[in-house]
């Protein structure tokens, strides 16, 4: 049967009144993208105890819109990078949304370390390092990772005008790490119907996430069907102006010269790039650093293949998936950060579930379950997150398997009647028993005797 032609998904990220972090994210759960049972739960998920989120609907100069607020009553002083960073590491984020949030902070620390002059071990934060900014990254991660575009545009971002007061005293808008965030970025004036002279309109947090995107800017709305919008709004009273953020899904059919294709299947279909290059002088160590750097770029995976080379060599081919707006930026930091002399990349259209993230309580531990479903939304297969897994296999293994036992039998007895699964093989007939052949001559005993080099640590400076 010939059925409709594949969609490629476009997140348009609209700066009404320039961009935060609460905005972000509140703009998703108003348009539907995401579930706010999902974004309330991120405070659990990170770890974080006496923490909530609150959703509820403002009215901003007329316009509705979804306000989201972190309520977090301890008391927070200045936060170091590292903190941070271990702190997203071992959440119980699903990957992609940890790996986004880790890359924003990322972004953020290197912004403060050039705007003050020092190193990024050195960086620590005051207001974006605080609880409610902390979450607020997790939650825009949480929504990246659940609606996975095919390309992300923007339109131009505002910043503001006037000075600030912040931790390190009164400063121009946008202050310093906000101005290097800002950078390659398209900008707008305030518009005349903003009369305060003094104000902040897209804050480090915002930015941050919207460097971490990567955008396309763009003057107006591409072409395309419009799937879903929402806005979010911020806390500031703009007057008349109204204090948005915008978040659009468009769908657009991709045109591949072959007329209407048998695509009528009910999975999201997108397009990746993959980067391949092979590398037979380069340590393990080092291909494991380059393959933890290149997912905290936005790699959507990575992976290595062994193999031999023409020299007889033990060689990998290093090979990275990347969004369509990504693999020049990736394919750039390879050619200089690894030994390779060049790198070869091909276009793959693919097909994917819809990936959902549950927490669910297990004798009495929270475990995230992965679950993917189709776009009408049947559920095939769900599995629990193997971090939480690793969390309980000292203390309980046998939970831990019942788990995936579990999970693999609730995932099938969710398909579809149209679907029923397969009737298991018949086992295999048993092999008849090999004959004894009798040694010549009988073994040795084990030896338990070995050589080794002595081993001595040496500091180097390079």
């Amino acid at each position: 049967m010939r059925g409709r032609k594949p969609m490629k998904r476009t997140l348009l990220l609209e700066s009404v009144a320039g961009v935060a972090g609460d905005m972000f994210t509140a703009s998703f759960v108003d348009a539907g993208l995401v579930d706010g049972g999902l974004i309330r739960q991120v405070p659990e998920l990170l770890g974080l105890e006496n923490v909530e989120i609150t959703l509820s609907h403002r009215t901003t100069a007329g316009m509705d819109a979804m306000h989201l607020d972190v309520i977090d009553n301890r008391a927070s002083g200045h936060t170091h990078y590292s903190e941070v960073d271990r702190l997203l590491a071992k959440s119980r984020l699903d990957e992609r949304a940890k790996d986004f949030a880790r890359r924003v902070y990322r972004v953020l620390a290197e912004a403060e370390a050039q705007a003050h002059g020092i190193d990024l071990a050195e960086v620590h934060f005051h207001e974006v390092g605080a609880v409610d900014s902390i979450v607020d990254v997790a939650a825009a991660g949480v929504c990246v990772s659940a609606v996975g575009p095919d390309r992300i545009v923007a339109t131009p971002v505002k910043l503001g005008r006037g000075t600030i007061r912040i931790h390190h005293g009164v400063y121009p808008v946008p202050p310093p790490a906000s101005a290097r965030l800002a950078e390659g970025f398209v900008v707008a004036d305030v518009p005349p119907a903003i009369t305060d002279a003094d104000v902040e309109l897209s804050t480090p947090t915002g930015l941050a996430i919207l460097r971490a995107l990567s955008p396309t800017f763009i003057a107006t709305w591409p072409a395309g069907k419009v799937v879903a919008q929402g806005v979010g709004c911020g806390t500031i009273d703009l007057g008349r102006y109204p204090n948005v953020f915008r978040v659009v899904l468009m769908e657009e059919t991709v045109d591949d010269g072959t007329g209407d294709t048998p695509m009528d299947l009910p999975f999201r279909s997108d397009t990746v790039v993959e980067i391949c290059c092979n590398i037979d002088d380069d340590t393990a160590e080092r291909m494991a650093w380059v393959t933890e750097q290149l997912l905290a770029m936005g790699a959507v995976d990575v992976w290595s293949t062994p193999y031999t080379g023409k020299k007889g060599r033990a060689a990998v081919c290093l090979s990275v998936l990347s969004r369509p707006g990504d693999w020049p930026r990736l394919a750039d930091w390879i050619l200089r950060r690894t030994s390779t002399f060049g790198v070869r990349y091909r276009t793959w259209d693919r097909l994917t579930l819809e990936r959902h993230l549950e927490v669910r309580e297990v004798n009495g531990h929270q475990v995230s379950f992965k679950i993917g479903r189709t776009i009408s939304g049947e559920t095939l297969k769900e599995k629990p997150e193997h971090e939480d897994l690793r969390r309980i296999w000292g203390d309980e293994p046998d939970l831990s398997r019942n788990m995936r036992t579990c999970a693999g039998s609730g995932a099938t007895s969710r398909t579809s009647p149209r679907s029923p699964p397969l009737p298991p093989l018949p086992p295999p007939p048993p092999l008849p028993p090999l004959p004894l052949l009798p040694l010549p001559l009988p073994l040795p005993p084990p030896s338990t005797q070995r050589i080794t080099s002595s081993r001595h640590l040496t500091l180097v400076e390079y």
